[in-house]
């Protein structure tokens, strides 16, 4: 079982495989450009407004699949050992933002398609197919999900903006070698 690559040029050692970095990359780009659908497409004309937000629900199904596929690597290649000069702390604090991170990347696509499905409205997945409804129509179901969608969507914008400024941190102020780990290139 391979575990990660090591990058002879990186002082921080061991990287995470290319997988797992591509997957990163795709899954966390692919959450920033649906925030910002989300947000930015707020106020503006309906049709504009429905195009977005069927491109919005078309990726969140995509971010869904991909952090399935993620967790499955992850379940078969070991991260790669945080360098040593990283304080107890922030050894706990990413372990808790990557396990909300996970528990987020699942529970709010699921949060949307349960919310269109008791609203009985379908998930076009970028014009190929339908996705099916997980549950009947259900107006106080759909409300209610509406109300949670929104809540872990704020709650992944807070996160993201908090993973963005560690990783800033990182990078400029402790100068600790821990991105080179995921960096793409």
């Amino acid at each position: 079982m391979a575990t990660v690559a090591f990058d002879a040029g990186s002082t921080a050692g061991p990287r995470y495989t290319k997988v797992a970095i591509w997957l990163h990359w795709l899954i966390g780009l692919s959450v920033i450009a649906n925030i910002g659908l989300a947000m930015l497409t707020e106020g503006m004309g309906r049709d504009t407004h429905m195009a977005a937000m069927g491109v919005h629900k078309a990726l969140g199904m995509t971010i869904l699949a991909l952090t399935v596929l993620r967790i499955l690597w992850r379940l078969g290649h070991k991260a790669p050992p945080l360098p040593a000069g990283i304080a107890a702390w922030q050894r706990i604090a990413s372990k808790i933002v990557h396990f909300l991170f996970y528990a987020l990347l699942i529970l709010l696509p699921l949060s949307g398609w349960v919310w269109m499905s008791a609203a009985g409205r379908g998930i076009d997945y970028f014009g190929l197919f339908t996705i099916p409804a997980i549950t009947g129509s259900d107006k106080a179901l759909a409300d209610m999900m509406h109300e949670r969608h929104e809540l872990l969507g704020l709650t992944m914008l807070a996160l993201v903006a908090i993973h963005i400024l560690a990783a800033l941190k990182h990078w400029l102020v402790d100068k600790s070698g821990v991105n080179a780990r995921m960096n793409p290139f």
